[in-house]
Order: C-alpha cells, then sequence, then structure tokens
C-alpha cells in the first residue's frame, strides 16, 4: 500500500519554504518502522495547480491542515479525487479540532489529535476497506518513544531561513525540531484549550540530544528552529539542555512567553548558542492583554525584552493588531513602549478569531461581533508575496467603528515600516 503525506501549497507566504512539516515527519517515521511505503510530499511552494500536477499515485494521502487551511485542504482533497478517483484522503493537523469547518465532500476521513499512535491503524483500516469516518487519536504522552522525523525523505531541504533578516550564524540552511508538546496556558486566541494540548509533555534531554547530533552528523546542518509552544515552561529542564547541547556548535531560535523570563536562564540558553527568541508580547495595551487572558503585564513585555538585550540574544517582538480589547489609546501606547524597549524585529498580524479558540466560540464575551466566519476571508499577514494585504472586516469591536479601527491599523502598519524592522515575510 502506498501512502503519500501532503503538504498544502501555501501562496500566500513570501518564504514559503523555510520549515519543514514537522509533524508529517513524525508520522512518516511511525509508518516506515511499520514497514510502509510512505512519501512527503512538500508542495508548500507550489500552486494548487502545479502540485495536482506533479501528484503521484497513492493509495492513501494524508493531508495536514490548520484551521486556517481547511477551505485549502477541502479544495485539493478535490483535485486528487479528480485525478485519482480510487485513492482515499484523511486530513489530520491541528484544524481538526473544528471538524465541522472540514469540507467532507471529496475527504474520506479526519483524524482529531496527534496522530502518532493512530497512523498505523488508519492505513490498516483503509487497506481493509474499513476507514472511519472520525478517528480520535490517543495522545503520545512518552515523546521519547516516537521515533525521529523521517528528514530523510525532504531530499536534502530540511528547512531555510529561520532567523531575521535572513541571517546564517553556523552554516547554511536550517531544520525545525522540538523538545516538548503542548502550552499549559489559556490565552483566549489560542486553539490550544483542551486538555491533551495544555498539559505539556517533555521530551528526555538525551533523546533531544540525539536528534540534534543526529541532523549535524548526518545532514550537516546546524540551524535550529525549536517549534514548542512554551520553549522555557520548565527552566530547569531549560539549563539542562543548555548544558548538554553546548558542544555542539549549533545556533537556534524558540518562541515563548514573556515570563518566566530571567537573566541566568536566558544567559545560560544565549551560550548555548541561542541566537533569537520570538516573544508573545501581543500589545503593550494592559486593557488588551487582559482582555486576552494573556496573563502577563506590559512591564512583563519590557523586562524580557532588556533581558534578551543584557544577554545578547535578539529579540523578534511577535505583536497582533484590531484585538477584541483595542481602544483609541492602544496604537499610542504600542508606539510609546516600541520607541524606548530594544528589539531587533517586529513580526505583526492582524487579529483573526481561529476556530476552536474561546473568542471563536464566546465573541460577545469578549465585546466583539465575528461578521465573518468564511475562512477563505481570513489571512493576518501584512505582507504577502504581492506586497501589503487589505485590512479584512472579520470582527467589529463594540462600541467602535470598522472603518476607524481599520484606519489605526494601517497608521500602524505605517509607523512599524517606518522603524525597519518590521518583518514583511
Amino acid at each position: 500500500m502506498k501512502i503519500s503525506l501532503i503538504y498544502l501549497p501555501h501562496p500566500y507566504l513570501k518564504q514559503p519554504g523555510s520549515q519543514a512539516p514537522l509533524g508529517l515527519l513524525y508520522l512518516a517515521s511511525v509508518l516506515e518502522r511499520a514497514n510502509y511505503d510512505v512519501s512527503i510530499q512538500n508542495f508548500t511552494s507550489l500552486s494548487d495547480e502545479q502540485a495536482i500536477d506533479e501528484l503521484e499515485e497513492a493509495d492513501l494521502y494524508g493531508i495536514t491542515a490548520t484551521s486556517l487551511e481547511l477551505p485549502s485542504a477541502g479544495d485539493f482533497a478535490k483535485g486528487i479525487k479528480k485525478k485519482y478517483p480510487k485513492s482515499k484522503i484523511i486530513v489530520g493537523g491541528a484544524g481538526t479540532c473544528s471538524e465541522d469547518l472540514v469540507d467532507l465532500r471529496n475527504i474520506d476521513s479526519i483524524c482529531k489529535g496527534e496522530a502518532e499512535l493512530a497512523i498505523v491503524d488508519i492505513v490498516e483500516d483503509a487497506r481493509t476497506g474499513k476507514l472511519q469516518d472520525i478517528y480520535i487519536a490517543r495522545t503520545p504522552e512518552k515523546l521519547d518513544e516516537i521515533p525521529f522525523p523521517a528528514r530523510h525523505l525532504l531530499d536534502g531541504k530540511l528547512g531555510g531561513n529561520i532567523f531575521s533578516y535572513n541571517q546564517n550564524y553556523v552554516g547554511s540552511g536550517s531544520t525545525v525540531i522540538t523538545s516538548s508538546r503542548g502550552c499549559p496556558c489559556r490565552c483566549a486566541y489560542c486553539t490550544a484549550g483542551s486538555t491533551s494540548q495544555r498539559r505539556v509533555r517533555f521530551r528526555n534531554v538525551e533523546n533531544l540530544y540525539d536528534e540534534i547530533k543526529e541532523v549535524v552528523e548526518h545532514y550537516g546542518v546546524r540551524q535550529f528552529r525549536f517549534s514548542d509552544d512554551m520553549f522555557t515552561a520548565d527552566q530547569k529542564r531549560v539549563l539542562q539542555i543548555c548544558e548538554r547541547i553546548g558542544d555542539l556548535n549549533i545556533a537556534w531560535r524558540i518562541s515563548c512567553r514573556v515570563k518566566p523570563c530571567t537573566k541566568p536562564l536566558f544567559k545560560a540558553m544565549y551560550d548555548a548558542g541561542c541566537k533569537e527568541v520570538s516573544l508573545g508580547v501581543e500589545s503593550f495595551d494592559q486593557d488588551v492583554l487582559d482582555v486576552l487572558k494573556k496573563g502577563t503585564t506590559v512591564e512583563d513585555n519590557v523586562r524580557a525584552l532588556e533581558i534578551c538585550d543584557e544577554v545578547g540574544i535578539k529579540a523578534r517582538i511577535l505583536l497582533m493588531i484590531n484585538t477584541p480589547g483595542q481602544t483609541r489609546k492602544t496604537i499610542e501606547k504600542n508606539i510609546f513602549w516600541l520607541a524606548r524597549v530594544p528589539y531587533n524585529i517586529i513580526a505583526c498580524t492582524i487579529f483573526v478569531p481561529l476556530p476552536g479558540s474561546d473568542i471563536w466560540r464566546n465573541p460577545a464575551s469578549y465585546n466583539i461581533t465575528i461578521l465573518e466566519r468564511d475562512l477563505r476571508k481570513y489571512n493576518f499577514y501584512f505582507f504577502g508575496p504581492q506586497g501589503e494585504n487589505e485590512i479584512p472586516n472579520i470582527i467589529e469591536l463594540h462600541g467602535r467603528d470598522t472603518d476607524e479601527v481599520n484606519k489605526e491599523t494601517r497608521l500602524f502598519r505605517d509607523y512599524l515600516k517606518s522603524t525597519g524592522k518590521l518583518n514583511q515575510g
């Protein structure tokens, strides 16, 4: 039985090949261990038409999708069925937390949750004609028991530029890696609200070291992006990781909240090769932080950025605009602090209510109305391959004129551009 795992086209990204599809690579490694014929089709840099034209025939196709990619998954499945009508198609990934939004006309099955413990049974059901409509995958508790991602299926292209301004620190190229799964927080805009996603599960430090060493020795890649939702969730463990990998001469980047953030912790990361941290600042308006249930303060934001500067780590500020809780003072507060804090680059997105998040389910509780639930119209990026994107009218803030809010957003974008530090893709 031939299995093809598909990473969808991403025509809205300016650098679509910067990261490899880590989730699919894990599934491929599990299937290979079970002696199945599996391939990875990374179509991220192609159009749908180009991808379908290149697609080879398989018995079973597995498509991974985020919430906002569900319409694209449905379109791609239609193209597969037209070309290979006898094939079976299953969709998984983070987007399936909202299975009611999956277009089932050309999709045979949905897998909800992390699929490593379910994928072999799914394939066997497909082989015997017993494919179920929905699979609820058991959450892998022992991450060390999952084989390393099948990077050899990527034809040598493990990843592209991951650092600010396309900088390279140790050679060139990169790969994505994870040391944990899950996030302990309950931010209102995030879909990680389920019990399994909130429970953080950690890999053994030695297991992580072995994977990094394998990548260095087998592929010659020494630059890594950690995809952990919350890399610093366990500070003691971070220190153990830094001590263990310090002799590998690698450069790496992480994402984390602005707390916990201490100078000794970040100094240890810097000494072990951490060059850049993406900090979930979101806003310098405390009212916005409170409405979003961020659990942080403006002071936390400022101090985290100061610590990065003090130890030598470059800080990538992650901001959102057009959010619930935004007032006429929000832009002013953001500009005030951005003119005073140290940072290297800003990545700002336009808020959209993600399916599965608390804001999506209970918009009135956040004093907003969701004007549009057609995911095809959702785009939170300021920029795309063709330049600046239009500001979408997705939500309405109660008591505020939508045109006025959108004008504020355009003015804020102009300010960010004037800094010379706005990430434009």
